[in-house]
């Protein structure tokens, strides 16, 4: 008596398929076999259906979750690419907009000096992975010095170490490159030389080659500065290179520096993005503080902070 032989249950090619896809598209181009990969493992789930003889149902499961997560992570990707895909730091330093070369003949005395010692930072940072656009900051900063050749410049350290946080005591690394851009149109490579001690947001930079050659020169304290006292900014706000602004002194303030205190000005002065490292300075002419940080401006306006100049000069001698 013969019998029917049994037909063995085999895997449903398309689920095979879509499992392949959705692992392909992890290293690949998870945006476009993502999709596949679930369509095909789709498709194949209702071939699949109640039918014994035809297995895959767990690894169309499986291209289906590893399909979801491909688009996911794809999309995680590129929305971190496409912002800095348009700006790259070489087309932005071309955009920026630049003081006529008579800047300094267009300004009353007081200002003159402030406009001159004003400078502009570039600071690229490449980002990980190597195939990411890198990313590039600006801000501002106030020459304090210079010998024939290098310039020592004050600057707030959050403007050229964009991984600075208040708690970060060390040094910062060299994985930023950064240029400093001067009011007579030239520029020049710039690192930094000294940071605050206690976790202060101020850094001193010199430009040229890596070296102890240019000295801190000694620097003498401002005069007292006063609640209701006109003041008045030089910075770079949103790449608008050697911009003018005045207000006020609303507040003087105090915060806390790791085990210590600083003296902070609170003015109404307008302050933007790229203020940041730029002077404060007094009526006369006299730098009497370093624009810090601002208030969100969703929230308030013409609220604005500096770090005094004489907390710096104090920060400049603590060992």
């Amino acid at each position: 008596m013969s019998t029917v032989p049994e037909e063995r249950s085999r895997l449903h090619p398309l689920a095979i398929s879509a499992f392949v896809v959705s692992l392909a598209g992890i290293p690949l181009a998870g945006l476009v076999t993502g999709p596949i990969a679930v369509m095909l493992a789709a498709i194949a789930l209702s071939k699949i259906g109640s039918n014994s003889l035809i297995r895959g149902r767990a690894m169309a499961m499986a291209a289906i979750a590893l399909g979801l997560a491909d688009m996911i992570l794809w999309v995680a990707i590129l929305g971190l690419m496409v912002p800095h895909l348009d700006l790259p730091v070489l087309r932005r330093s071309e955009r920026l907009t630049f003081p006529l070369g008579n800047l300094l003949d267009n300004a009353p005395a007081p200002i003159k000096q402030a406009l001159a010692n004003n400078v502009f930072f570039l600071v690229k940072r490449e980002r990980w992975p190597s195939f990411l656009a890198a990313e590039s900051f600006s801000g501002s900063g106030v020459v304090l010095g210079r010998t024939e050749k290098e310039y020592l410049i004050l600057t707030n350290r959050h403007v050229v170490d964009p991984s600075f946080t208040s708690w970060a005591f060390r040094f910062p690394d060299a994985s930023s490159s950064i240029t400093a851009y001067f009011c007579d149109g030239t520029k020049s490579p710039a690192y930094i030389r000294w940071i605050a001690p206690r976790g202060a947001d101020l850094a001193l930079v010199a430009t040229g080659e890596r070296s102890e050659a240019i000295p801190i020169p000694q620097l003498d304290p401002p005069r007292r500065t006063e609640i209701g006292e006109k003041v008045f900014t030089v910075g770079n706000p949103h790449d608008l290179t050697w911009s003018y602004n005045e207000g006020v002194i609303s507040a003087i303030r105090e915060i806390s520096s790791g085990n210590g205190r600083l003296q902070v000005y609170q003015t109404q002065t307008p302050i933007n993005e790229g203020n940041s490292g730029g002077g404060l300075y007094s009526a006369d002419g006299s730098l009497i503080g370093i624009v810090t940080w601002t208030k969100d401006k969703s929230q308030a306006e013409g609220i604005s902070f500096a770090i005094a100049y004489t907390s710096f000069l104090q920060l400049l001698d603590d060992k």
